[in-house]
């Protein structure tokens, strides 16, 4: 595995060196929301627990993460146990619940054996279908062949979030590569466990085209090899590299109409795919230049459905000669940037501050 040294200490250098403190014995947060982990729509719970943080933040991160903002350097197995409890206390009747970290679920040392035997020992008989999250360095044999013994029926989560390698490396900054998902991937096949792959829609210095080509291009890679397929625009967090692009106006996020686009051609393609934008119409968000609550949701929707015909339906009653124009503009250019916020930069006097 390469790492572009320089990208990935640039990265580092906008990363707080001190995060707030934070409690430990909380999680980030939890929420409920709609998923499809058995087959069909269904309330899911989801939580994101608080832990010391990602083995890659350590070193580095990723150009678009920013789950270190929320990590706890002193937070212990028994704060992780009161975490677990406090999702118990939230569940209600929903069985179904996806879980998330500041980085690996299936890592030990940020979510030791412990704690992680004690939360697959207590959702046993109250959930059904559980998503957990990890890297593929800790896609082992001998890391992961006890889950199955729980009950639930376990979807393990990996962020590929392109199949090109130069893309991870000079992009996304992932250290990770494609060949070692392929072998994570096998080694969750093997196990009878279920694989959803993450990607990322529009990581930096890529144009809008030349992002929705890679999108098609990986879920054309990975189709077979696991469960489902969730597409993620890529949204602005805090003291990140793609925050410091965008708000200099050297990066402009993806567009409604690009996801659209992958959607569709990716499920005439045999793929189940998904995509729950986060911050979709806002800001920080993926939105065309004007918001259209209607697209966002049928995107959600569709994707909860596995029946995109609505959102076929409706970007074929668009006019979208303007923006495949602009997609042919601004793929011409070395950079992509975002002219209207690199315009008011100008206006303003601020460009190069």
């Amino acid at each position: 595995m390469s790492i572009n040294r320089e990208y990935s200490d640039r990265i580092r250098s906008l990363m707080p060196e001190k995060v707030a403190a934070k409690d430990p014995s909380t999680p980030v947060s939890m929420w409920k929301e709609m998923d499809r982990l058995e087959g069909k729509p269904d309330k899911t719970m989801v939580v994101i627990f608080r832990t010391g943080g990602c083995s890659w933040y350590n070193f580095s991160s990723c150009s678009m993460c920013g789950y270190f903002n929320d990590v706890a350097r002193n937070v212990t197995i028994q704060d992780l146990k009161k975490q677990v409890d406090s999702v118990l206390d939230s569940l209600g009747d929903t069985h179904i619940l996806k879980v998330f970290t500041s980085g690996s679920f299936l890592d030990p040392l940020e979510f030791p054996l412990e704690a992680r035997d004690y939360f697959l020992s207590r959702i046993s008989e109250r959930v059904s279908s559980l998503l957990i999250e990890s890297r593929t360095e800790y896609i082992t044999d001998k890391n992961i062949s006890g889950l199955g013994k729980y009950g639930p029926r376990i979807r393990i989560a990996i962020g590929l979030e392109s199949a090109n390698d130069e893309i991870i490396k000079n992009s996304i900054n992932k250290g990770s590569n494609f060949e070692k998902y392929v072998k994570a991937a096998q080694e969750i096949k093997n196990l009878d466990l279920e694989l959803r792959t993450y990607l990322l829609f529009k990581p930096p210095f890529l144009s809008e085209k030349r992002a929705i080509e890679d999108m098609i291009d990986s879920i054309r890679k990975v189709k077979g090899l696991g469960t489902d397929i969730s597409v993620n625009p890529m949204n602005i967090q805090k003291n990140t590299m793609v925050e410091h692009l965008w708000k200099i106006g050297m990066y402009r996020l993806p567009s409604l109409y690009g996801l659209a686009t992958i959607l569709l051609k990716a499920s005439k393609e045999g793929a189940q795919v998904v995509s729950y934008p986060t911050g979709g119409n806002k800001e920080r968000g993926v939105h065309n230049e004007k918001p259209d609550p209607e697209l966002l949701n049928l995107i959600y929707s569709c994707s909860l459905e596995q029946d995109f015909s609505k959102l076929e339906d409706y970007i074929s009653s668009l006019n979208l000669t303007g923006y495949e124009k602009f997609l042919e503009l601004e793929d011409r250019n070395l950079f992509q940037p975002d002219i209207v916020k690199m315009t008011k930069r100008i206006s303003a006097g601020t460009f190069l501050n």
